[in-house]
């Protein structure tokens, strides 16, 4: 039996995640990259690099490497960026089964470190992740993010032809369903890149995929999937500022390049500012009675349903912060949330904007364009959950 796996398991060389057997030498490199001291000089200051190495090669599988190196890491990030970090849900998660977790995105790490680090917490296996093939440019990374179990993704760019896409896209689906076949489960971000208006709707696209290696029946497709919505919020954004920038560029007209590195730039940038309070919730999986009524529709009708019950979930349960609120009342020029919220609270988030604000300036995008984009991150989850 483990043989047919390995056998399968073969057939995704290109996208899975490493095997235990590859974990030693993909190690080896890693230890031996010219970019092991300063990523190792980032998350432990003044740490004894050849101790490090040592408890790094001592791992020798995917769990080893997570249990003494990456969860230490994780909790590092956790005591230094974060003031408050709660979690709920797991009671919804069944021990031996595999599901497909599927959470609004706001950081390109972060989101899915903070699950793995609230599975492992509470004794719970931790997931693959799919990620975009444009953050695997160094072999440094590639190992990285392989002996961590991401999967790859690739991205659609003007040099894949429709036909490659639709084929790329059929095989990671494929990936996908035969991993959660084998009581594991799978992280997917509900939509092609982070949330950068704050509105955490679900991508039609993205549960096509999913469904392309499924029978005809929708039901009996998505039931095999067992669907766990995942909701995370952050009290301070991540790369917020960033986002902005982006965003106003793009809605001025223009056309938002991004430099060389700029993915990994903002995956160290979202680890290390400051987040304050963040939640992270899984939610109640889709239930098959909820499949089955939207089974009865039009298939182009029971994906809306799909998305919507899941976007249900997570406006649920997201968990709103003060500067929620606050910029929700700046935005609208109103304090309909003023009791959700303290003066000292206002100021803070002020001042972090006034920080934004000169970045906008420094960048040359329209200061008043920006400024409602950045409020806008902040006061998009109000609108969906409340509004």
């Amino acid at each position: 039996m483990a043989q047919i796996e390995i056998m399968q398991e073969d057939l995704y060389s290109d996208i899975r995640p490493y095997n235990d057997d590859e974990i030693p030498a993909a190690l080896e490199r890693i230890v031996n990259d010219p970019f092991f001291i300063p990523a190792v000089n980032f998350a432990f200051p003044d740490a004894d690099m050849e101790a490090i190495r040592e408890v790094v090669r001592t791992c020798k599988t995917v769990d080893q490497m997570q249990q003494r190196v990456m969860f230490s890491i994780i909790r590092r990030i956790i005591e230094a960026t974060i003031d408050n970090f709660t979690s709920s849900g797991v009671e919804n998660i069944e021990k031996g089964k595999g599901y497909l977790y599927i959470s609004n995105h706001r950081d390109i790490a972060l989101d899915s470190f903070l699950l793995q680090y609230t599975l492992y917490s509470n004794n719970l296996p931790t997931t693959a992740t799919t990620l975009g093939d444009n953050l695997l440019r160094s072999q440094f990374i590639i190992d990285i993010c392989r002996i961590n179990r991401a999967v790859r993704v690739i991205r659609k760019t003007d040099e894949i032809s429709p036909r490659e896409f639709l084929q790329n896209s059929q095989h990671l689906a494929e990936y996908i369903r035969w991993y959660i076949s084998q009581g594991k489960s799978m992280w997917i971000s509900q939509r092609n890149g982070r949330t950068k208006d704050g509105i955490d709707a679900t991508d039609q696209g993205v549960l096509k995929m999913v469904g392309l290696s499924g029978s005809s029946d929708f039901v009996e497709n998505f039931s095999e999937l067992s669907i766990a919505p995942i909701a995370i919020s952050y009290q301070y954004e991540p790369c917020d500022i960033r986002k902005a920038i982006e965003t106003t560029v793009n809605l001025m007209g223009g056309n938002y390049q991004k430099g060389k590195n700029e993915d990994i730039n903002s995956i160290l940038y979202g680890i290390r500012m400051p987040k304050g309070d963040v939640n992270i919730t899984i939610c109640e999986p889709v239930t098959r009675e909820e499949l089955e009524e939207c089974g009865k529709l039009p298939k182009a009708e029971a994906y809306k349903m799909l998305k919507d019950i899941i976007d249900r979930r997570i406006y649920k349960h997201y968990k709103l912060h003060d500067t929620n609120y606050i910029a929700y009342d700046l935005l609208h020029h109103t304090k309909k949330y003023a009791d959700h919220y303290t003066p000292a609270s206002v100021k803070k988030f002020k001042g972090r904007m006034a920080y934004a604000e000169a970045r906008f300036l420094e960048y040359g995008v329209d200061l008043k364009a920006a400024r409602k984009t950045y409020l806008s991150i902040y006061a998009g989850p109000v609108e969906t959950k409340i509004e």
